[in-house]
């Protein structure tokens, strides 16, 4: 019984582990080579930029709540969101399986009368929670669901909730300095990334509820790095240590790049997080930026 407990509570880890492992990211690649110039802008699910899975994958799926564009002055459009209905293969053969990709694919097209500067792209997923449990006839059992929604409950074995954010930005005429939103894990360049080039130093600011993150003994918070034109191929990436909310990294190459950062946070009645006491454990919350890099 005990080993059969002892597998039961892996298989959920695991599970969720995969899934904290998996990435959300933004694409956008910017072209000016017709005035005003457009941006083609898409989501990306998995392991490996630009495009590695379909966000509503058999193999791990992501719900996106919001996917939306932000101008200059804080007006919000949203942009179109993909199916979160777990994808079904549309044919099957001995070799392979099709499946639609529905990535939100879409262009904006920038117009003359656009506002000048930084416009954020971003998309946020919807709260996934885990409670695994024993019942009270000593079943192990697993919930998508906050652990006060579920009944039955003898002993709790994990409860947590996750979600994933990210950001990227599409610049018009003039770079400007990004505000903090205080809501959330932050990533906030301190950099132009209009114009970022090879051997660059570009600087973040890294923050979690507008408090800056700090690399600790109960909490290594870093940020890692990696392109697909540097390192992601060959399965490494730059670290940066968070120190007193602030983190950098040399670019190595052209091409597009993602920064990360994952933050783990124990809930307590009285923390950052206590609208979630009682609800879960812990939250697990994952970020990320994207921008180009030129030669």
């Amino acid at each position: 019984m005990k080993k059969i407990k002892k597998a039961f509570l892996a298989t959920v880890i695991l599970s969720v582990n995969t899934l904290l492992a998996h990435s959300l990211w933004v694409n956008s690649f910017e072209s000016f080579s017709h005035k005003p110039g457009h941006a083609i802008v898409s989501l990306g699910w998995g392991h490996s930029i630009p495009i590695d899975d379909i966000l509503n994958s058999p193999n791990g799926r992501v719900v996106i709540e919001d996917f939306s564009l932000i101008n200059p002055k804080g007006e919000k459009t949203q942009l179109k969101i993909p199916s979160s209905e777990t994808a079904k293969a549309n044919k099957t053969t001995k070799d392979f399986d099709l499946y639609d990709a529905d990535i939100a694919l879409q262009k904006i097209a920038l117009k003359k009368e656009s506002i000048k500067g930084v416009y954020t792209i971003q998309a946020n997923s919807k709260p996934t929670f885990y409670t695994s449990y024993l019942d009270s006839k000593n079943r192990q059992r697993l919930k998508l669901k906050p652990k006060n929604e579920v009944k039955d409950i003898k002993k709790i074995l994990m409860s947590v909730r996750y979600q994933a954010n990210a950001k990227s930005y599409l610049t018009l005429d003039k770079w400007t300095e990004q505000k903090a939103t205080n809501k959330g894990l932050e990533i906030i360049p301190k950099t132009d990334l209009s114009n970022v080039r090879v051997g660059d130093l570009v600087e973040f600011e890294i923050l979690f509820m507008g408090t800056p993150l700090n690399a600790s003994p109960s909490s290594m918070d870093y940020i890692k790095a990696a392109s697909n034109t540097f390192g992601q191929k060959e399965g490494f990436a730059l670290m940066s240590s968070i120190v007193d909310g602030k983190a950098q990294i040399r670019v190595q190459s052209a091409g597009q790049w993602i920064v990360s950062c994952n933050h783990k946070t124990t809930i307590t009645k009285d923390g950052p997080l206590k609208e979630l006491y009682n609800k879960v454990n812990y939250s697990f919350i994952a970020s990320s930026l994207t921008f180009n890099v030129k030669e």
